[in-house]
């Protein structure tokens, strides 16, 4: 998406949300912005998780977001390389029609390219047999709040 002419196509982060939950969001100021990110192995290969996090404006609880990626598919890890070189990070509130809510702007301070070059090193040396797989497994494995603790 092009927000700024002068800087060309960028990464957004949309959030997308039912449409009474997403209007929680409306007018409402998200100060704070996190990203956690991991690697696993599975029998299957390795999955690489981020975690999107921010404060609920109303509530004060972690509002996440999940995402798992295939370390070894370069077409999933290009929006992130992509998103990792910004100088900053746009977050879009959306509801389930498309409807913006909220957009958020914040300096990018995640040092998501250390991790991606980190991932890559790591993941250059094992192999995804079948990434389905490895993501189910993952997934049985690894809860939200269990990746938070790591």
């Amino acid at each position: 998406m092009i927000l700024d002419s002068g800087v060309g196509t960028e990464i957004i982060l949309l959030i997308t949300e039912p449409r009474r939950q997403a209007q929680e969001f409306a007018g409402r100021d998200i100060t704070s912005f996190y990203l956690k990110s991991g690697l696993v192995n599975t029998p299957y290969g390795p999955v690489f998780w981020l975690l999107f996090y921010f404060p609920d404006p109303v509530t004060g609880q972690s509002v996440i977001y999940e995402n798992s990626v295939n370390p070894k598919d370069q077409s999933q890890l290009s929006n992130f390389e992509q998103l990792a070189s910004q100088k900053y990070w746009h977050v879009v509130i959306a509801d389930d029609k498309g409807k913006v809510i909220n957009l958020f702007e914040f300096p990018n301070s995640y040092g998501l390219k250390d991790t991606l070059a980190q991932v890559h090193n790591v993941c250059s040396r094992m192999a995804v047999k079948d990434f389905i797989r490895a993501k189910q497994e993952y997934e049985n494995s690894y809860s939200i709040e269990k990746l938070m603790e790591l």
